[in-house]
């Protein structure tokens, strides 16, 4: 995802506008599409509503209509917070899109039931972007 400016869709949570329930998350995935934008990039931003991280079958289904949007062969980020509960639908998504997940906190840090689903999820991107220093070793420490 490196390179010229070009395109991204960029898949984050459907709260991430919403004043009521800040988050540091929901700030710097705004700010991300922003800076692109400013630099070039066309950005089509993907608000998928759901109980993140926890969906239910409705929003995973949701989520699943979103990326079919996304042109074979394009650049999809997907804020961690959905990525990371949505194997179902982005495993086999990453054989169309090159796919991304933007990491800010692992959702196996604080949920270790929840880390197999995680890994294959990172397992099958093309990129992961951590977010900081101890993201980045956390998560190969504990995904390789």
């Amino acid at each position: 995802m490196t390179g010229p400016p070009g395109v991204l869709h960029m898949v984050m949570p459907g709260a991430v506008r919403d004043p009521h329930r800040p988050s540091g998350g929901n700030v710097y995935d705004l700010r991300l599409c922003g800076e692109l934008q400013r630099g070039g990039w066309t950005v089509h931003e993907l608000v998928v509503d759901g109980d993140w991280p926890h969906p239910g079958t409705e929003a995973l289904d949701r989520l699943a209509a979103a990326v079919r949007t996304v042109p074979a062969g394009a650049s999809l980020l997907v804020d961690g917070l959905v990525a990371s509960a949505a194997a179902r639908v982005l495993v086999p998504a990453a054989a169309r899109v090159r796919l991304g997940v933007l990491v800010h906190l692992p959702l196996g840090y604080d949920a270790p039931a929840a880390r197999a689903e995680e890994q294959a999820v990172l397992s099958a991107a093309a990129a992961v972007v951590a977010t900081s220093d101890w993201t980045r070793r956390w998560l190969r420490d504990a995904y390789g």
